[in-house]
């Protein structure tokens, strides 16, 4: 597992400060002087901010048998008593990290378009790109459509090798293999390009498909698969395998009809599982003859997750200049509900805000033994 590691002052109570408003990450290490029966009541506070998933170790001032058992039955999963030495805060940190019931996947995020032109991978493209800044998580988008895809034009950058080769070597896509094969946008966006070369086949083996995804969610915290407008095997594998399916869409008959298509074909495999989220593109292209929102959100008897309207300037401009919407004028109204669909398929509560510069302590100290790089979702 990868962590990219963040720092602020504060004990207990700043934590519960900050966590009451941001997600929690997979690891949080507090130092607190608060004396043992204050600590009980405070642990009970974080524990109401904090997610499931979020391992603490606590740094307190006393060296008492008893209370480690006390903070353990509490969940605590390691409790040091200062000073602390380095060493064993490595060791307490790695047996976190290295326990495999601790090592969470990144979230498989899929992306298809209910009819052809819908607009999906722009879509895919500007949500991984919300992703990565709006928290503090890596995030590799790869795009699946071999032969037609156009992530490496929207981006304008090309991974060192593209999907096609990656799912070649899929069973050996070790880390070191994926830092060499990603091609990096930003600090915490990763792209995997399509070859875009009609002289291949666009087949993809679902065997190897399902190991590639699977290493590629075992290194960043969400992995965005930009799938084609196509119903083979390996397509509704990815779906039926993903945390989180959008389908985009829009306001025409023959969308409505694909979309409830794909929503009764996939949702009885999902009881347990975030539902179908549909996206509603391109609203107002057709403001006489389109379906509104509303009646497209009861024919599919599934609320829409969010609407885009129809802004063909400020979508070619940034086709045209190789960047997202974020990156560019014009934005603000369409940024909005990008982040927002981004949030619902984080399955985080909010976006991270990331802790202003301070000085280094004993944790900087250590811990930039290992390279800093990606948190886990």
């Amino acid at each position: 597992m990868k962590a990219r590691p963040t720092f602020f002052e504060g004990g207990l109570e700043a934590a519960i400060q900050h966590y009451d408003g941001s997600p929690s990450p997979d690891l949080l290490v507090v130092e607190t002087r608060d004396a043992a029966d204050q600590i009980f009541a405070r642990l009970e506070a974080l524990s109401q901010v904090c997610r499931v998933g979020t391992h603490l170790i606590l740094i307190g001032g006393a060296n008492d048998v008893g209370l480690y058992r006390a903070l353990t039955r509490q969940g605590v999963h390691d409790y040091l008593p200062r000073p602390v030495d380095a060493r064993h805060l490595l060791e307490a940190i790695v047996a976190v990290c290295a326990d495999p019931e601790t090592q969470a996947l990144g979230r498989l995020v899929a992306f298809i378009g209910a009819s052809g032109g819908a607009g999906s991978t722009t879509l895919a493209n500007n949500v991984a790109w919300s992703l990565a800044r709006l928290f503090d998580g890596e995030v590799t988008l790869v795009d699946l459509d071999l032969v037609f895809g156009t992530v490496a034009l929207d981006f304008n950058m090309e991974s060192p090798e593209d999907s096609a080769q990656a799912l070649a070597q899929s069973d050996r896509l070790d880390e070191q293999v994926l830092a060499r094969i990603i091609g990096k946008y930003s600090d915490n966006l990763g792209l995997l390009t399509a070859p875009g070369d009609c002289g291949a086949a666009a087949d993809i083996d679902a065997g190897a498909l399902e190991a590639a995804l699977r290493r590629l969610c075992q290194n960043a915290s969400w992995v965005v698969a930009d799938l084609p407008h196509y119903w083979g095997t390996w397509v509704r594998q990815t779906l039926d395998a993903a945390d989180e399916i959008v389908v985009t869409a829009v306001p025409t008959l023959a969308s409505l009809r694909n979309a409830k298509s794909v929503l009764e074909a996939l949702s009885p495999k999902r009881r347990n599982d975030a539902p179908v989220r549909v996206v509603l593109n391109h609203v107002g292209a057709n403001p006489k003859t389109e379906l509104s929102a509303r009646d497209f959100a009861n024919t599919l008897g599934s609320p829409i997750a969010i609407t885009l309207p129809h802004e063909p300037a400020v979508f070619g401009a940034a086709a045209n200049a190789g960047h997202m919407l974020g990156e560019g004028p014009r934005a603000k109204t369409l940024l909005e509900p990008l982040d927002a669909l981004a949030a619902q398929v984080s399955g985080r509560p909010a976006a991270m805000k990331r802790p202003a510069a301070r000085k280094p302590g004993l944790l900087e100290r250590v811990l930039p033994l290992a390279r800093p790089a990606r948190a886990k979702a």
